[in-house]
């Protein structure tokens, strides 16, 4: 029990006030881009990855979304996560590329078409890709941007773990909320551990978010006005 307690100890004074997102979790994501003719080979390849890793982040955001059952501004997105791609971008690929002659409608993939398009088509450069999204930095962003300005102090309570490495599951199930920021260690007691976060979401909503993420064997209850209480439901 004395080694698990160190254990503990120094997962939370060590870990959590580090906390970003989630450390090392990666998304893969196939994308497409594609460019307009420029008369200059590398910047058509450029412009065509460009969009291509774009489209991956804004492939990765949404799946992001999606899990956490949240709605998002198109603009706000625009403005805060995708208009700097290439940060949430690990690495990448280029598995395929070439001109394809599109006959009817461009599609979205590229950012504008010409003005003026003749019978023969419109020639764009295409650029296929597989992408490492840096899936942690996408959820820290993303809980930073849905919080906004109104920002309140949320005391996350953990009775009756003793396990550690049921303890670091939890802990790594919390991390991957996107509402929760700035995930801290608050307490530690034997059988029960105190967390600090601050979140714009409800206390109910966090509890409901919370229920969904963490490992199965645990009650999570509203404990007052800006507590939650994760039990271990032995």
């Amino acid at each position: 029990m004395k080694a698990l307690i160190l254990a503990i100890l120094f997962v939370v004074s060590t870990v959590l006030p580090a906390f970003t997102g989630v450390a090392g979790a990666t998304m893969a994501v196939k994308a497409e881009g594609a460019s307009n003719r420029t008369n200059d080979a590398t910047e058509e390849k450029r412009i065509a990855i460009d969009k291509a890793l774009k489209n991956a982040v804004t492939e990765a955001l949404h799946a992001v979304v999606k899990a956490e059952g949240l709605a998002l501004d198109k603009s706000l997105a625009d403005k805060e996560i995708l208009s700097s791609p290439r940060s949430y971008i690990l690495n990448y690929k280029v598995v395929s590329e070439g001109w394809v002659t599109h006959m009817g409608p461009t599609p979205s993939i590229v950012d504008s078409i010409p003005t003026e398009r003749d019978a023969g088509g419109v020639e764009l450069y295409h650029v296929w890709i597989e992408a490492s999204i840096d899936d942690g930095a996408i959820r820290a962003s993303l809980g930073r941007v849905m919080a906004g300005p109104a920002l309140s102090d949320v005391f996350i309570t953990v009775l009756d773990v003793t396990e550690y490495q049921a303890f670091s599951a939890l802990l790594a199930s919390l991390r991957r909320i996107a509402l929760l920021n700035g995930l801290t260690y608050g307490s530690f007691q034997r059988g029960r551990v105190t967390l600090k976060a601050r979140s714009a979401a409800g206390l109910q909503a966090l509890s409901d978010r919370i229920s969904k993420e963490a490992p199965a064997g645990y009650l999570v209850l509203s404990g007052g006005s800006s507590t939650i209480v994760i039990k271990a439901d032995h």
